[in-house]
């Protein structure tokens, strides 16, 4: 894991008023230092580097675990155009300890997404604020960080899903506005390119070059 290219971010919305408490009280375990905290927010460092903030909010009744990961479009390669935003949708197809990940979004009533951008990548998903539900979705991140399937059959069958966002976003005037006017800024960066990338580049990505860009970044 790059973990330089990674921030945590746990957004508490709702924690349980009895871990509200506990988080004030107890101490930090070995090893998490408190950065700081600003506005209510407050920023922890792990051992490993990983950034989490953390927001509590009493009047929700649900929470939020947000990661981001500080990669996006602008670390692609040449003929790489769309790989950020395709591992986007390859990492919800689960890993061996998760196998089927939209299932247990939907069990846990969680409502989820996640989005790509030029300079970072993100996973969340809110939820009923339980003990449970939150020890979960914790797990949950922590195991597809590393130990996602990223397997040619569902390679395979995201094709579809990315090639419709593709075609959407060519039939949006903002969109293609949008494009435009950041490629005529950017003419030789990656900030001039799309981030769903080229059709032909998405297409043609081999599954061990989306494997390298996952283990590497993530």
């Amino acid at each position: 894991m790059k973990h330089a290219f990674l921030l945590g971010g746990l957004l508490a919305l709702g924690l349980p008023a009895h871990l509200a408490l506990a988080q004030k009280a107890a101490p930090l375990p070995a090893g998490v230092t408190q950065v700081t905290a600003v506005e209510g927010i407050t920023e922890y460092r792990l051992p490993n580097g990983l950034r989490v903030l953390l927001f509590p909010d009493q009047s929700k009744p649900t929470a939020t675990v947000n990661i981001t990961y500080l990669v996006g479009s602008r670390h692609e390669g040449y003929g790489e155009s769309g790989m950020a935003h395709l591992l986007e949708h390859m990492v919800f197809k689960g890993s061996p300890k998760h196998p089927n990940v939209p299932q247990e979004l939907t069990e846990h009533g969680a409502n989820p997404n996640g989005t790509t951008w030029y300079d970072r990548t993100n996973y969340f998903e809110t939820f009923a604020a339980t003990d449970e539900n939150l020890k979960w979705a914790l797990d949950l991140e922590s195991d597809r960080m590393v130990n996602s399937f990223i397997a040619k059959k569902d390679l395979d069958s995201e094709f579809s899903v990315v090639r419709n966002e593709f075609e959407s976003g060519e039939n949006s005037p903002s969109r293609v506005l949008m494009d435009r006017v950041l490629n005529a800024a950017y003419l030789w960066h990656n900030y001039g390119k799309s981030t769903i990338g080229s059709k032909d580049d998405i297409e043609r990505v081999p599954i061990d070059n989306l494997k390298a860009f996952y283990q590497k970044f993530y």
